[in-house]
């Protein structure tokens, strides 16, 4: 039986309030609207261009805060998914869920870990759709979606290959500095079966399209070592309390 940590995702709290002030912005602009013309303002001809301001601002900021609030919440509807997925995983593992890590200067949130028998692997899950395109050596990847009539966007995004392996030697340097010497593998999830990759990766960057892949990743991983669970539990125990000093 899986063993899960869930750990405080930051990023609940700021879609709350990103939700919260969205509501706020659309509401604003009609009740403006509405005083606009029962008072009379625009009689006035410097307050008619105040509240003309204002709406405008309103909108602009209404429109900057839903994209921010989309990315958000599509991440969590890819986080939902690689923990539903995980949740079908066999064997006795143990499995941190949002993991803050720090060591020394660098500092991260860590989708999942898994601690198993067979090793220890960071996740990372990305539920974008559209083409993804990228190498494993840029800094920025595209991704492009495509619209009915022709119409196309693009958009960058970090390198997720790079931030899993800054993950992984923040993990391993905790776990060095605590005594432990294991190695960290990592593993990129793409969680949205609207997505189409166009990457150029080395050998040792593990990507997995879709739920099956994934699961697939995991029951077949193997490096040729046997963690005990005495040894298991002591890394997690490391991590655990890791995370409280974050």
């Amino acid at each position: 039986m899986n063993k899960v940590i869930r750990c405080k995702n930051t990023n609940n709290i700021k879609i709350m309030v990103l939700l919260i002030l969205q509501v706020f912005l659309g509401i604003a602009p009609v009740l403006l609207l509405i005083s606009f013309v029962f008072f009379r303002m625009y009689e006035t001809k410097e307050l008619a261009i105040v509240i003309i301001g204002l709406i405008f601002l309103c909108n602009t900021a209404y429109m900057i805060l839903a994209r921010k609030y989309n990315i958000l919440n599509s991440g969590r509807r890819g986080e939902k998914a690689l923990y539903k997925a995980v949740k079908r995983l066999t064997g006795n593992n143990i499995v941190f869920v949002n993991l803050p890590v720090r060591y020394k200067r660098g500092r991260s949130e860590v989708d999942m870990l898994i601690i198993s028998h067979k090793g220890v692997i960071v996740i990372e899950v990305k539920n974008h759709s559209g083409t993804i395109s990228g190498s494993w050596k840029s800094e920025k990847w595209t991704q492009t979606k495509f619209y009915r009539g022709g119409k196309q966007t693009s958009n960058e995004m970090d390198n997720p290959i790079k931030q899993m392996r800054r993950q992984r030697d923040i993990i391993k340097s905790i776990l060095n500095a605590a005594g432990e010497d294991i190695w960290v593998d990592t593993v990129l999830y793409f969680s949205n079966a609207n997505v189409r990759l166009k990457l150029n990766l080395r050998e040792n960057d593990y990507v997995c399209l879709g739920t099956k892949e994934l699961l697939q990743y995991l029951e077949n991983y193997d490096r040729g070592e046997v963690i005990s669970m005495s040894q298991m539990e002591k890394y997690a125990a490391i991590l655990n309390e890791a995370r409280g000093n974050v």
